[in-house]
């Protein structure tokens, strides 16, 4: 039975034996003093350490209404469209051309923000708000539209520069419009403007920024203050950087100016993104293991998708692809340490031009496979990975299970490379299909099921805190935990990282066989106290 369940039955139990002391009959239990819980879901604690589901064109009504299904599908964070007034109707790209620095819009306003951001809170749901903060509505031939707040109706808020042709020029891509009114964000004036909106955002109960177009906003080694000014305190902030920020101008410009981004906003990975879902989509396995993870940038500073808005919309490449696909692109991502990864409710329609906003997307992503890598993802927070590719599969080995994601096939058996043996030997129950697994010290066995997702863990799994003599990481001290060590001394079992610490009876920074001693003489109650054997670390 699950911990928490068993530790609210207790609490029922010793309720009615305090009212049975004192005299007092009861004849039913009123369920309505119970709340719900943000630890009954297991949602991570921070933004940074959770997945991201964005309701892209939801009012915040539908998505207050889903919060408990949201919750459920184990997403730590929600992404709302973008919430400022803006110019024209209908489709979805007019709410990036925003007109003012307010909140409220078809989507909601500022009381419907406050309203879903204290509901979320319930059940730990972070809430991220889309920003539009590098241009406002217009023509890329710098004219304004006639909708613009007339505060911003000032020549010195625009850079006046004309259309970005050279995406390889980084003064171009920060300075020149990408087809409406470049904001002048080097202007004291602006950035407070962008300041006191995220200030009433975080006031509201918000607890992220999603940046729109980051990468065409100016950094302070440029001059530019903006992010210093905008980027307030106690708030999860991400920015959108496609591709590169400065284009084809070499490894060594980009690798410096995202770098310097990752000091203010986490930062998307468009091209390894993209190479998992393209790889999924031809069937085949990538050999890449990340992009600017692989550059300098943390991995707690990236954030990977599966899709997003702009590869759906816009008749974009990934508008066509199959639902499957994109979940099976979400789960090799999803499941890795430390970033975070975005799951888009796609809209029903695929034209882009019916793509509207205030429409409530799909629910796909209660389905039992992204709720599952969502799970393992929270229960995984603070260890470690090991990301590879065997047999044909991706494998995502944490400290308490795996994800392994076949590129093409359904209903097949594997055998996948237990990476430095980091997953704990034992057999599992694979969270999607039901299939028995198990895994010994360098091979995790058993059968993907229709999705082409497999995903096993133990659910009591805690990172960082190890059971010294618990070498097979089971929870308990068995005569096992010292056989494991025995093997592991004759070359005939692989341990991994956490096993090894485990394995280390004394703590003298090595395992030898007298560490296997020290657990026998543990188990035949004669611990000296010359061992730790049976006391926690981490």
């Amino acid at each position: 039975m699950n911990r928490r369940v068993i530790s609210l039955v207790l609490t029922v139990c010793m309720i009615f034996a305090c009212i049975a002391c004192c005299g007092i009959g009861v004849s039913a239990l009123d369920t309505g003093i119970y709340e719900v819980s943000a630890a009954d879901y297991g949602l991570a604690e921070r933004c940074e350490d959770g997945n991201i589901l964005q309701c892209f064109n939801w009012t915040l009504s539908q998505i207050k209404e889903e919060l408990p299904n949201i919750a459920s599908a184990g997403f730590t964070s929600v992404q709302t469209s973008p919430l400022q007034g803006h110019d024209g109707s209908y489709q979805w790209y007019w709410l990036y051309q925003p007109t003012n620095f307010s909140v409220g819009n078809e989507l909601g306003s500022y009381n419907d923000l406050k309203n879903l951001c204290t509901e979320a809170d319930k059940y730990g749901i972070k809430i991220i708000v889309d920003v539009v903060a590098n241009h406002l509505a217009g023509s890329k031939n710098g004219s304004w539209s006639g909708r613009i707040d007339n505060s911003l109706r000032k020549s010195e808020y625009f850079h006046n520069l004309g259309e970005c042709t050279d995406n390889d020029n980084r003064f171009d891509v920060t300075h020149k419009n990408i087809g409406m009114p470049d904001l002048n964000s080097e202007n004291a004036d602006i950035q407070n403007k962008v300041a006191a909106l995220i200030n009433s955002l975080k006031s509201a109960g918000v607890d992220g920024i999603r940046w729109d177009a980051a990468k065409h906003i100016s950094l302070p080694s440029e001059g530019c203050d903006f992010w210093k000014k905008v980027t307030v305190g106690g708030m999860y902030h991400y920015g959108e950087i496609l591709d590169s920020p400065a284009g084809k101008s070499g490894d060594s410009v980009n690798n410096a100016l995202m770098a310097e981004y990752a000091q203010y906003i986490g930062v998307t990975d468009e091209l390894f993104s993209s190479s998992v879902t393209q790889a999924i989509r031809d069937g085949r396995v990538s050999k890449s293991k990340g992009n600017w993870i692989n550059r300098g940038v943390s991995a707690d500073k990236v954030v990977y998708w599966a899709e997003s808005h702009d590869t759906y919309g816009n008749d974009n490449w990934t508008n066509d692809l199959d639902q499957n696909v994109i979940d099976r692109a979400y789960a090799i991502l999803a499941a890795r340490a430390d970033s975070q990864t975005l799951y888009l409710s796609r809209p029903y329609e695929k034209k882009d031009s019916s793509i509207a906003y205030g429409k409530k997307g799909s629910t796909h992503y209660t389905s039992k496979e992204v709720a599952a890598v969502n799970r393992f993802h929270n229960a995984m927070v603070g260890s470690s990975e090991k990301y590879s590719t065997s047999s044909g599969c991706y494998v995502v080995c944490r400290g308490g299970g795996a994800v392994i994601v076949s590129p093409k096939g359904s209903n097949i058996d594997v055998t996948v490379t237990n990476a430095d043996g980091m997953v704990p030997a034992g057999t599992y129950t694979d969270e999607v299909s039901g299939a028995t697994w198990t895994v010994d010290g360098s091979s995790i066995k058993g059968r993907i099921g229709s999705t082409g997702i497999a995903v096993i863990y133990d659910k009591d799994y805690e990172p960082g805190k190890l059971l010294i003599g618990d070498t097979d990481l089971s929870g308990d001290i068995s005569i096992l935990d010292a056989t494991y060590t025995q093997r592991y001394l004759a070359s005939l079992e692989q341990l991994s990282p956490d096993a090894l610490k485990a394995a280390d009876a004394d703590r003298d920074g090595s395992v030898s066989i007298l560490d296997a001693t020290a657990v026998q003489r543990y188990l035949a109650g004669l611990n000296d106290g010359s061992s730790k054997v049976g006391e926690y670390i981490g």
